[in-house]
C-alpha cells in the first residue's frame, strides 16, 4: 500500500511539476488609459523551456472592463492568438470570456507536424474597453500550465497583477505594430543581400570592361 502510494506520488511529480525556468507575465504600451477607449493588454513569455500547448486563466472585473471579442463567428467573447504558439497548426479547446467567473479561459494545444515552442513571444493578446466612470482596476494570471509533447506539464506561479489607472485626460493607446507575415519577414531579409550582391556583381563587371577593351 504504502510502496503503491509512493509509486502515484512519483509519477504525479514527474507529470507536474512547478517550472523553475522561464517566466509568464503581463504587459501593455502603457498603464495609463483613456477612459471610454479600447486598449490591449499581452501575455507574454520570457525563457520558456519547449512546451506543446497551455492552459491559461487571465482574471479581469467585468463590471469595469469589457473583453473585445476577436472572433464573431463563435460565440463568447474571444481573446487572440499569440505568435508563440504555431496557430497555423493549433487545436482551440477553449477561448471565451466567462464574466461570472470574472476570467477568460484560454486552452490550446498544437498539434503534429508542428515543433515545440520554447523562448520568449506573445502567448495571447486582450482587448478591453472602459465605461466612463472606469478609476482603476487589475488583470492578474489566475493559472497559467504549459504542457509538453511527451506530457509533461510545467505550472508557473502568478506574477504581480497588471494595474490600470483610467481618466479622460489620458492619452488614447496606440494600436500594436501589425506582424509580418512568414513569407514578408524571409523576403525583407534577402532583400538587402540580394540587393548587395548584385551591386557588387555590377561593380565588378564595369571594373572588367576596361580592362577587355585594353
Amino acid at each position: 500500500m504504502i510502496k503503491s502510494l509512493m509509486l502515484s506520488t512519483s509519477l504525479l511529480l514527474s507529470v507536474a511539476t512547478m517550472a523553475t525556468e522561464g517566466k509568464v507575465f503581463l504587459e501593455t504600451s502603457n498603464t495609463q488609459i483613456k477612459t471610454t477607449s479600447e486598449f490591449y493588454v499581452d501575455v507574454m513569455v520570457k525563457d520558456l523551456p519547449e512546451v506543446y500547448g497551455v492552459q491559461l486563466s487571465v482574471s479581469y472585473d467585468p463590471q469595469t472592463l469589457t473583453l473585445i471579442d476577436q472572433n464573431p463567428k463563435i460565440a463568447g467573447a474571444q481573446l487572440e492568438h499569440g505568435n508563440f504558439l504555431d496557430t497555423k497548426r493549433l487545436y482551440t479547446l477553449r477561448n471565451q470570456a466567462t464574466p461570472k467567473s470574472r476570467e477568460v479561459q484560454y486552452i490550446v494545444s498544437q498539434v503534429a507536424p508542428a515543433e515545440s515552442a520554447s523562448g520568449d513571444g506573445r502567448l495571447a493578446r486582450l482587448y478591453f474597453s472602459a465605461p466612463t466612470n472606469a478609476t482603476n482596476t487589475d488583470i492578474s494570471i489566475k493559472r497559467v500550465e504549459f504542457g509538453t509533447r511527451h506530457g509533461e506539464k510545467h505550472i508557473y506561479r502568478t506574477n504581480t497583477p497588471l494595474n490600470l489607472s483610467f481618466d479622460a485626460q489620458f492619452s488614447q493607446q496606440e494600436k500594436p505594430t501589425p506582424e509580418m507575415p512568414d513569407w514578408l519577414l524571409v523576403l525583407s531579409t534577402l532583400l538587402p543581400a540580394s540587393l548587395i550582391a548584385w551591386i557588387f556583381w555590377r561593380k565588378t563587371k564595369s571594373q572588367r570592361r576596361p580592362d577587355q577593351t585594353a
